[in-house]
């Protein structure tokens, strides 16, 4: 007699999710983002400006500093949500659309408080852009800028899907059903009141048939220890002094062996806007129609990308396929200088400042305990790698 397996033991959380573009432009590609997740009770309260605002609303009033409240306040619970970790997708579908793990490469890094989502298509000409970019940079020291500016039309059209995010987020546990509210998602993960090793996400928005518009499944990569290790969470500061790189905004995120990054887009002012562009796609197809390669330039100066803690803090996969292979330090701190510093004292985190070069890092999260067994961490690999 057949016998069936028994079903896993579920566990729903559900979240509020809005992107907010640190930049002109928002939308799905290459921007950074925040996903607003519905908090408990005991957290609505901390900080004056309350959580009943969406994210965006505080970063057009330059208000963004109440995402370190909010890192603060969630901290504070001693709660730590069970996707915490190191992540890939296998798995996506839509209505008439599908995509895996063999169409798309992905590095979701997920703290407790702080984000970076990284997906590159297998279908780019990466290892083409990666040659021309080291060669032009052995040859004439040529800034990202420089190397996009030398791609074709077709190219910038290609390197634009790519897609890269990050922000805050917040989970909230639920009674096996999502809250009724807007732009909302929710998962199911594959266990109980433990760190999840795989978990399905739905939208909350559905279709004419009530069927949501995508699905996605996530497994966990290994290395990541459960997020049971490492945590960091940094957050660059700006206007540290008075270059171009100091003006934008930047995430690190590191959970065990595992790290992402990126930096902003920087947009000066004289860009043209496309107001009918609903995302960066859009934006830099109609300004390559228009022969308006400086604006498509401009919005496609992003950086992001993932690397391992073990290899030496190097960069295996970039959206600038150029900085495969370099130091995490080289590429987020926007100068030759490669001193690091973690400045602060006691055991309470979000008042050090780690800094890069010359820009310098909030910091939102860490599991150390001190800044100066961080600042240890970050300057010798062998040291972390001890501590993995």
């Amino acid at each position: 007699m057949a016998t069936s397996n028994p079903t896993p033991t579920k566990s729903i959380w559900t979240g509020l999710q809005n992107k907010a573009g640190f930049s002109p432009i928002e939308g799905m590609h290459s921007s950074i983002s925040v996903k607003k997740m519905d908090f408990p009770s005991q957290m609505r309260s901390a900080g004056s400006s309350g959580f009943t605002e969406l994210p965006h609303y505080y970063l057009g009033r330059d208000e963004s500093s109440i995402f370190k409240i909010w890192s603060q306040a969630f901290l504070a619970t001693e709660t730590r949500h069970p996707v915490v970790g190191a992540w890939k997708r296998t798995l996506f579908t839509s209505k008439w659309e599908h995509s895996t793990d063999e169409d798309e490469i992905t590095f979701n890094v997920q703290t407790s408080t702080l984000f970076i989502d990284l997906r590159i298509p297998r279908t780019k000409p990466v290892s083409r852009w990666e040659s021309i970019g080291k060669q032009l940079i052995q040859n004439k020291d040529a800034t990202s800028r420089q190397i996009l500016e030398s791609f074709s039309d077709h190219e910038l059209r290609l390197y634009a899907r790519q897609h890269v995010f990050g922000g805050f987020s917040k989970l909230q546990k639920e009674n096996n059903r999502p809250r009724p509210r807007p732009n909302k998602w929710y998962i199911e993960g594959d266990q109980e009141d433990k760190p999840f090793n795989a978990w399905v996400e739905w939208s909350y928005a559905t279709d004419e048939n009530r069927q949501s518009y995508y699905w996605e499944r996530w497994e966990r990569l290994p290395g990541d220890k459960l997020g049971n290790s490492l945590r960091l969470a940094l957050r660059k500061q700006k206007n540290m002094d008075d270059s171009a790189e100091s003006h934008v905004d930047g995430i690190l995120v590191v959970v065990g062996d595992h790290f992402n990054y990126m930096i902003a887009r920087q947009v000066p002012a004289h860009v043209k806007d496309y107001d009918n562009a609903n995302n960066l796609v859009e934006l830099v197809d109609s300004a390559i129609v228009e022969g308006d390669r400086d604006t498509a330039i401009a919005f496609l100066s992003l950086d992001g990308g993932h690397g391992t803690v073990s290899s030496g803090w190097l960069v295996d996969c970039s959206i600038q396929p150029w900085n495969h292979g370099k130091q995490l330090v080289n590429c987020i701190q926007g100068c030759e200088d490669t001193e690091i510093k973690v400045i602060g004292s006691g055991s309470d985190f979000l008042n050090w400042k780690v800094v890069f070069g010359k820009s310098a890092w909030d910091v939102y999260e860490c599991s150390l305990q001190s800044a100066s067994d961080l600042e240890l961490s970050l300057k010798q690999s062998t040291s972390m790698s001890s501590r993995l």
